[in-house]
């Protein structure tokens, strides 16, 4: 059997930002899924810079964060990191640093919210602190809103670029996009995959939000059941599925969700409210309000001050979970995830149902198991190829390699054509992640537009062309 350990790196905390929840919250749940190996996600609230390096022996959170910024300290372990895995990229790009960009393993386009389909992140101006507003490069007291991002990607065209852009800004990183659970989601997510997106995540309408008004998530949204179970039927059917990692959140709670989600095609699995209510949330649900009596979902100093949670209490959880999944791994004869993911035949419905909702139900199109060949792949298993070794970025790298090591001052010059595409991201990415926000001094700095090059439009010359009447109009000429 796949042990626990093995299981638990396939999961992940929700997309909560540090301003929906407090810094202690944000935070053990960083620590803990750094420690099993799996991955914590920033919102699109974006994080603190001093978060990205490894943790020293007696360190705490307050030593690192400082004093003002942590109002609960909680001990640390040499080698544990605050840093979140996923970066979280929204429409309105509250904290996105080229610094920001370059410490992630996965970068996350977030088009839509499961909670709340069709609106954007929103931050009431009661939570938007100081620190907050300064990680936001905003204003404090002002609420923040992103604005649905159909201003950002008009078409499937646009998405891959914004894909191709990140991928240049982090070429190590992962780029995910994340979808609602809708009718309809599977064609998106074909779109996605070949848009060249390294993920997706289909999210349900069951999961939380730490910061949006009832009037935002109430009846909207449809199961993840149904939307993962389309996205999976629709990947295979078009030959898609090999190119992309599918994960599936929305209120995942036990090891039996964790299976099902596998057996309906989730490589991935996505927790938010649990890992919270382990650090302490006892679900009033003022999570708006600024009020959260246990310090979870709130930026007030006194009330984060009541916060209990510690990473391992989360990781004790995840543990729980994944023992439970093993468990019921064995029942069904599967000795390993992989095997598990796209078995919409090991599916069931219970049996001896009376109630009269329950009568009539057919459940044949979400326990679907498309007929395709055997060599067509029903889990991610391959690496989408993003054309990055033709980019112009790669001869830039090498001519600067004098300031980017020795910070010596250098001036490249060279013609710009309409098929490079992103130039100088990788350029960008290389110098914040050694030198940080601050980057280079400017008499070093390679990308100064005046110093990078001229952009070279060649007028080619149009053979004239001969107007001819069609042939309506030579008929009515004879």
């Amino acid at each position: 059997m796949e042990p626990a350990a093995e299981i638990v790196k396939r999961f992940s905390t929700g997309a909560m930002s540090l301003g929906s929840i407090s810094t202690e919250a944000h935070t053990v749940l960083a620590i803990a899924m750094n420690r099993i190996g799996g991955r914590s996600n920033t919102g699109e609230g974006g994080e603190d810079r001093k978060r990205y390096a490894p943790i020293k022996d007696g360190e705490s959170l307050m030593s690192r964060l400082g004093d003002g910024r942590v109002v609960v300290d909680i001990p640390l372990k040499g080698g544990d990191s605050l840093n979140s895995k996923i970066k979280q990229v929204a429409s309105g790009r509250f904290g996105v640093t080229a610094e920001y960009l370059a410490n992630a393993q996965m970068l996350q386009i977030k088009i839509a919210q499961g909670a709340k389909p069709g609106e954007g992140g929103q931050l009431p101006g009661k939570k938007v602190s100081e620190y907050i507003a300064e990680l936001r490069f905003s204003t404090p007291g002002v609420e923040l809103i992103s604005p649905p991002p159909h201003h950002d990607i008009y078409s499937i065209e646009d998405i891959a670029q914004l894909i191709h852009d990140l991928k240049n800004a982090n070429p190590e990183a992962w780029v995910s996009v994340k979808l609602v659970s809708e009718i309809g989601v599977g064609t998106i997510a074909a779109g996605v995959a070949k848009a060249k997106s390294d993920h997706v995540t289909i999210a349900g309408y069951d999961g939380g939000t730490g910061a949006s008004p009832w009037s935002s998530i109430m009846h909207a949204g449809t199961p993840w059941e149904l939307g993962l179970a389309e996205t999976q039927q629709t990947l295979v059917l078009n030959r898609l599925r090999g190119r992309i990692a599918v994960q599936v959140d929305g209120q995942l709670k036990t090891g039996r969700d964790v299976v099902i989600g596998a057996i309906l095609g989730a490589d991935e699995f996505g927790f938010a409210t649990a890992p919270l209510v382990v650090e302490g949330c006892i679900m009033m649900r003022k999570c708006h309000l600024n009020t959260c009596p246990v310090g979870v979902a709130t930026q007030d100093p006194e009330l984060r001050k009541k916060f209990e949670g510690k990473p391992e209490h989360v990781v004790n959880y995840l543990f729980f979970v994944a023992e439970e999944a093993r468990e019921l791994m064995a029942k069904l004869g599967i000795r390993k995830v992989d095997d598990l993911i796209g078995r919409a035949d090991l599916l069931d419905t219970k049996t001896g149902i009376e109630h009269w909702k329950a009568k009539g139900l057919d459940f044949s199109r979400v326990f679907h198991v498309p007929q395709m060949p055997a060599e067509v792949a029903r889990r991610h298993r391959e690496t989408q190829s993003h054309g990055l070794e033709k980019a112009l970025d790669k001869r830039l790298i090498e001519l600067a390699a004098p300031a980017l090591e020795r910070g010596e001052k250098v001036t490249i010059e060279t013609p710009i054509r309409n098929i490079n595409r992103t130039v100088g991201t990788m350029l960008s990415y290389r110098i914040a992640k050694r030198y940080g926000h601050d980057g280079l001094p400017d008499e070093t700095n390679p990308c100064a537009p005046r110093r990078l090059g001229r952009a070279e439009l060649r007028r080619v010359p149009r053979q004239r062309r001969v107007a001819r009447p069609d042939r309506r109009h030579q008929r009515l000429l004879r």
